[in-house]
């Protein structure tokens, strides 16, 4: 009776004493849930953007006391402790492991994993072969000044259009010696000759790369300093370097918008003004209902249906937009010239439409087409700074648009980088001014109504 008296003592209490192993061992909350982490879903980015990680959807009953966001790239990681939400910035392309682990008051804890995606940056066709672009545009140019010099002297040539080239040549340089008279005119060839020098030189003499492929990355927010004379940003690249790298795409992005309208104006404007009659009424009203929307409206309204946009994509946006003004100046200088006497003497003598169009129209409807295209391009690098201020901006090129949007979001002025918002937002003014003047001064030249008495 006593061995098993003795033997149901020793039973019970090793009962005892696992079940305090176990309670020591498996800390409780006040109920016995364990908290419930949450990563979020899985994202995508680019590389050098930064990623919000949100573990809000966490929760736990006694309450959460510590975050801990673990990051897993190959043989690489990383911990952040202590937030909620958190912002990195992924640089490397690959596929990140993020595990977010949660402890609330009671010891507890919890995981849950989710996956970021980095892809490279796809660089712009612009932006990459940009000196070709410039180098293309240069040759062609030349080409065109030569031939129109042959052509002025060759005799197999006939001397009406000899003498015709011989006009043309010499119309060119007047308004170009006119131009460089003129105060505006002058100051602005001025402005656009040192930002053009900015745009094709900058880059070989910037301190750093602004790629974000490459290893020039240091610090976020570093202040200006001997080796940044502007400071970095919030993704760690030098603030000067950006600023001599977006002169050139700046430049290409209004150039080449300015292009696509001004081609676009004045093809829809000759055609209306010549053809007339119902077909001219009919385009008049479209473009009246597209002038009656204001441009950045119609900039946006189209960036938010494309979505991803890049620098190609930008230049069409802001391109396709903007022909309207254009249309209506062209067509209202066409619809002057075909009641001219020649314009009838042409016809009278059985000329087509499109031959009264290119000898006639277009010759003198050119001087006002070129200069409404210089006022253009004013606008056009306006419009790229404003789209990527409301961040709808090109993704993987610098542009003084890019940088504005940066560092509205980071409070530049702050955290005392102002040279991250004064520096591009006063190249930008003073391109648009040059543009602006020498778009002026090329109006009056062409334009003797405008001419000052």
């Amino acid at each position: 009776m006593r061995d098993h008296l003795r033997h149901s003592q020793l039973v019970l209490a090793l009962a005892l004493a696992v079940l305090g192993i176990c309670c020591v061992a498996l800390p409780a909350s006040a109920d016995g849930i364990p908290p419930v982490a949450d990563a979020g879903p899985d994202q995508a980015t680019v590389s050098g953007e930064y990623v919000t990680l949100d573990g809000s959807g966490s929760y736990d009953d006694v309450g959460i006391t510590n975050y801990t966001w673990t990051f897993v790239y190959g043989n690489v990681s990383r911990a952040l402790t202590g937030e909620m939400n958190s912002s990195f910035r992924f640089v490397i392309p690959g596929t990140y492991e993020v595990t977010l682990n949660v402890t609330d008051s009671d010891g507890n804890y919890a995981t849950d994993t989710m996956n970021v995606t980095v892809s490279e940056v796809k660089v712009s066709i612009f932006v990459k072969f940009w000196w070709a672009f410039v180098i293309v545009g240069a040759v062609v140019a030349v080409i065109a000044l030569l031939m129109l010099i042959l052509y002025s002297q060759l005799s197999i040539v006939a001397e009406p259009t000899r003498e015709k080239t011989r006009l043309l040549l010499a119309r060119l340089m007047e308004i170009t010696k006119q131009v460089l008279h003129h105060k505006m005119g002058l100051v602005g060839v001025v402005i656009i000759v040192f930002f053009v020098g900015l745009a094709a030189f900058g880059p070989l003499v910037a301190p750093y790369s602004v790629e974000p492929t490459s290893g020039d990355k240091f610090l976020p927010f570093l202040k200006p300093s001997k080796d940044h004379w502007m400071g970095t940003d919030s993704r760690g690249f030098d603030i000067f370097s950006q600023l001599l790298f977006g002169a050139r795409t700046s430049i290409v992005v209004g150039i080449f918008a300015a292009v696509i309208a001004s081609f676009m104006g004045a093809s829809i404007g000759l055609y209306s003004g010549f053809v007339g009659g119902w077909k001219d009424e009919a385009i008049m009203r479209v473009n009246d209902v597209l002038l009656s929307i204001p441009w950045l409206v119609l900039m946006i309204l189209l960036a938010a249906m494309v979505g991803h946009i890049t620098l190609a994509m930008l230049i069409i946006i802001i391109g396709v937009t903007g022909w309207s003004g254009t249309a209506r100046l062209v067509r209202a200088q066409v619809m002057s010239l075909r009641e001219r006497m020649y314009i009838e003497r042409a016809r009278a003598i059985g000329s087509s439409d499109m031959h009264i169009i290119g000898t006639h129209i277009l010759p003198n409807a050119f001087p006002l087409v070129f200069a409404n295209t210089i006022l253009t391009v004013a606008i056009s690098i306006l419009s790229e700074a404003t789209l990527s201020f409301l961040r709808m901006r090109p993704e993987g090129t610098t542009t003084w648009g890019t940088m504005l949007s940066y560092a509205q979001e980071a409070t530049a002025l702050q955290i005392g980088l102002f040279w991250w918002i004064i520096a591009p937002g006063l190249c930008i003014v003073f391109l648009v001014l040059g543009f602006t003047l020498l778009g002026h001064a090329l109006d009056e030249v062409t334009n003797p109504r405008l001419r000052r008495r």
